[in-house]
């Protein structure tokens, strides 16, 4: 049985592009989500593009049904941010995890010896143009790189929060070191494994072409080097999904951007080793990974194909296949594929309240939600 009530709006501004959610359901049974949230431009950016990006957070105390004004986390002067992920521990606390670009104005750029990763704004136009993530702005791309992007990307930094009041405030701020890879990004949470490590899945941001994990043994306090998890010659893979399963494996849906499509890597020995990326057959990402009351895994995707919309993909074996013949919409004909990010949390009912975001009719972009029975 499938059933889907009426859609809500979470987060809207007419002035703002509001995008990207991620919820966790803290052990107090406070809900949590966060968000990306900037300006709202005459050219679509997304966080990789725009230095005014913050991360921000609402807080629901009845499953959905009211939230609190947003607020901007960890706290003001944390610009410049990729999407974020939550992580609910055993203890009650949560952690905030995020990666955070060092900007610059283009009038001043920095030694390129010191940031050997830094894009201006010819190069950073370039990418906009080509992403196949979000629609073409028409004539705005006409005007010069400067005008559009006055500033210069540079590297950057992988970090954790940890806020042990529900999210209100944040402390025991804790760097992540990246090693080889370039910087680490992650738009979902970690696993917490049974003997109190967490496991962290992370990208090689700005390549967004490797995965790897680093672990915590202290709550997220500090986090140990960075262990290879996924990579595929001519493939490309981001946004790591993780579940931890009933018998304690770890299972891992990648976005993959070749194919713009799902791959999944399973571990049965508590992230030391990783099987090979495989298809899912899922054209849509990124995902969201929940356990079922009844067994089964639940995937919520953002579909950026005709028609746009938002789609639940069930398991009924551990992960291993999921129904692709039968997805269940939460979504679907919405405007543009500027769209998805789709989270979800169970509710004590057994339905799913499922956010996601989308650019409405008028142009603005925010965070809607729909609740599903299934």
């Amino acid at each position: 049985m499938y059933l889907r009530s009426q859609e809500r709006t979470l987060i809207r501004d007419e002035h703002r592009y509001c995008a990207h959610p991620h919820m966790a359901v803290l052990a107090s049974g406070t809900w949590l989500l966060a968000a990306t949230c900037g300006p709202r431009r005459t050219v679509t950016m997304h966080p990789p593009q725009d230095p005014e990006f913050v991360n921000i957070l609402i807080r629901s105390n009845d499953e959905g049904r009211s939230w609190s004004p947003p607020c901007v986390v960890p706290a003001y002067g944390w610009t410049g941010m990729e999407c974020a992920g939550l992580t609910a521990l055993p203890d009650g606390s949560v952690l905030l995890n995020q990666w955070r670009f060092r900007w610059y104005p283009y009038t001043a750029p920095p030694d390129p010896l010191l940031e050997p990763l830094s894009k201006g704004p010819a190069a950073l136009l370039q990418g906009l143009v080509g992403s196949r993530e979000i629609e073409p702005d028409g004539p705005a791309l006409a005007s010069a790189p400067e005008t559009l992007m006055p500033w210069v990307r540079g590297g950057g930094e992988a970090v954790t929060h940890r806020s042990e009041d529900d999210g209100r405030t944040w402390r025991s701020s804790a760097h992540i070191g990246t090693g080889a890879y370039a910087g680490g990004y992650g738009m979902r949470g970690a696993v917490v494994l049974p003997d109190g490590a967490i496991l962290l899945p992370l990208s090689d941001v700005p390549f967004y072409e490797r995965i790897f994990l680093v672990r915590s043994p202290d709550g997220g306090r500090s986090w140990g080097a960075p262990q290879p998890v996924a990579a595929a010659a001519g493939r490309t893979f981001e946004e790591p999904a993780p579940l931890l399963l009933e018998d304690g494996t770890i299972l891992v849906l990648l976005r993959e951007n070749v194919s713009r499509t799902l791959y999944q890597i399973r571990s049965e020995d508590g992230g030391e080793s990783w099987s090979p990326p495989a298809p899912t057959g899922i054209e849509a990402y990124p995902a969201h990974l929940l356990s079922l009351p009844d067994g089964r895994i639940a995937a919520v995707v953002g579909c950026r194909r005709p028609p746009y919309g938002i789609a639940i993909y069930v398991s009924a074996d551990q992960g291993r296949s999921f129904g692709l013949d039968s997805p269940l919409c939460v979504r679907t004909g919405l405007p543009s594929k500027d769209l998805g990010y789709p989270t979800a949390a169970l509710r004590d009912d057994g339905s799913l309240f499922v956010a996601y975001y989308y650019r409405d009719a008028a142009g603005v972009t925010g965070v809607h939600a729909t609740i599903v029975a299934i």
